[in-house]
């Protein structure tokens, strides 16, 4: 957030992001639904002595044909993508082929990612995503900054961090001793199944599309119909409210081969259960950090570099903070429609939820610029998140919400107008630190307290007896 803003225009740091985000989308066709293949279908294969029956070679070699047909697609419409953005992003066209080694790093992490997830290991990758790759971003663009390397030095050095990252992963794997380079069990991977593990990938590569269109759309709309000074501020502003969206992930990533497991066997009360209590543990997390973005916006917006510039983005934060707080207190529906034999379903769900984001964005942008996309942006998730919400309880007669949703709801709206009585003070970049750690620190025992005498999660209770036991002036001792 820094970094980026003091050492890139608004311009340069729009074009980094179209890069990296575009990728996402491009990916989400080129692995061929197989990170979503290795979730659903690796319980089969399941069997670390026979080196899980050759399944590895599987998952690497179908996105290896992916890329190939992505590679050719992306070469054919080069000249379409040139002339949408020639006139208000003339930048972009300059670089745009670089989505390419981009992309192709990006779905062999996803896929390498999946694997692990399905070995019960997500945290060195996860680490890896979200340190790893965040701290070599930070490094080349201060590299940039300083002016020891040009900017497209610098673009190319931010696309081999991801093949870093790549070979890091592989590596871990081979140290933990699962890099089972095995020919397919052809007893297990038999011609039924196989057709079975295709048509899966191929119906949620729909959806794998229409997921990251629902969320990349805009910035690319944005880019294509207002330039790339509107498409920063717009995406900086969704940097500050994706933030909210990192705890879901990490319980989201855990939940996953619990859910896909259960789902199988029918236990639909233990999907219940997972459902529930995800839902409203995420719903604590990410209303706090909503609660503490919100509270502090503008000595944030007062201490990013351009901040004058960026803070023209304020209302997308709200509007993307609020409706992702929204869609973490719906819990893990997706993943329950996705790992079900509904499935179908998710696919339906998100290429219509792309198509309304597309249309909404095609009326907004040119309206109201980055305050339409945003605008479309929250309309799309909120539906999305209720049709997913609806079809759980349709289907399974599964709703996430429960007593401690109400009582979290009204402790992070009771905090919220206390902030309404601070005084009002003289701003400048000490008063604004010093502004944000006392209301964050207040805000965050505030809520603890509440959460703990209200009684709302037992898994965070648990955690606080536990933290009581080892902390002796919390023990009384």
């Amino acid at each position: 957030m820094y970094v980026s803003t003091k050492f890139l225009s608004v311009e340069e740091l729009a074009l980094t992001r179209l890069l990296f985000e575009n990728s996402l989308l491009f990916a989400a066709f080129a692995h061929l639904g197989t990170p979503l293949i290795a979730d659903k279908f690796f319980a089969k294969f399941r069997d670390d002595q026979a080196g899980h029956n050759g399944i590895l070679p599987f998952l690497l070699g179908l996105p290896f044909v992916g890329s190939i047909l992505f590679t050719i697609l992306y070469l054919s419409c080069s000249g379409w993508i040139q002339d949408y953005y020639s006139e208000n992003s003339p930048l972009l066209i300059k670089y745009h082929i670089l989505v390419i080694p981009f992309t192709l790093f990006w779905l062999y992490m996803a896929v390498l990612e999946a694997y692990c997830r399905n070995n019960s290991r997500i945290a060195v990758p996860n680490f890896i995503r979200e340190v790893f790759l965040r701290l070599a971003n930070v490094m080349v663009i201060l590299m940039f900054g300083f002016g020891w390397i040009s900017f497209q030095i610098m673009l190319w050095l931010l696309i081999s961090s991801y093949g870093l990252a790549l070979v890091t992963l592989i590596i871990y794997i081979r140290k933990l001793g699962k890099w089972y380079w095995f020919k397919p069990n052809a007893q297990i991977l038999t011609w039924p199944l196989f057709r079975s593990m295709m048509a899966y990938g191929s119906f949620t590569i729909f959806g794998g599309i229409g997921v990251n269109l629902m969320l990349f759309i805009d910035r690319s709309m944005l880019a294509g119909e207002r330039g790339l000074i509107q498409t920063g501020i717009f995406i900086i502003a969704a940097y500050i409210a994706g933030v909210i969206e990192i705890p879901k992930k990490a319980i989201s990533q855990i939940s996953i081969p619990l859910l896909s497991t259960s789902l199988g066997k029918e236990d639909y009360e233990y999907v219940r259960q997972i459902n529930t209590k995800s839902a409203l543990n995420q719903l604590i997390v990410g209303g706090l950090i909503f609660l503490l973005i919100w509270s502090s916006i503008d000595e944030i917006f007062y201490l990013i570099p351009k901040g004058e510039t960026y803070r023209e983005g304020k209302l997308v934060v709200l509007f993307l903070a609020l409706v992702k707080v929204f869609d973490t207190g719906t819990g893990l529906n997706t993943e329950i429609i996705l790992y079900s034999r509904y499935f179908k379903y998710a696919t339906y769900l998100i290429i219509g939820s792309a198509v309304c984001g597309f249309l909404l964005n095609l009326l907004f942008i040119p309206m109201y610029g980055f305050i339409g996309a945003a605008l479309a942006t929250m309309i799309t998730t909120f539906f999305y998140s209720l049709s997913r919400l609806f079809l759980v309880w349709r289907k399974f007669g599964i709703q996430p919400f429960s007593l401690g949703t109400v009582k979290v709801i009204m402790a992070l709206a009771a905090l919220y107008l206390v902030t309404l009585l601070e005084p009002e003070f003289t701003v400048s970049k000490l008063s604004a630190m010093v502004a944000i750690v006392l209301r964050s620190a207040f805000l965050c025992i505030a809520f603890a307290i509440l959460v703990l005498k209200l009684d709302v999660s037992q898994e965070i209770r648990v955690i606080f007896e536990n933290v009581k036991k080892r902390v002796p002036f919390i023990n009384g001792e």
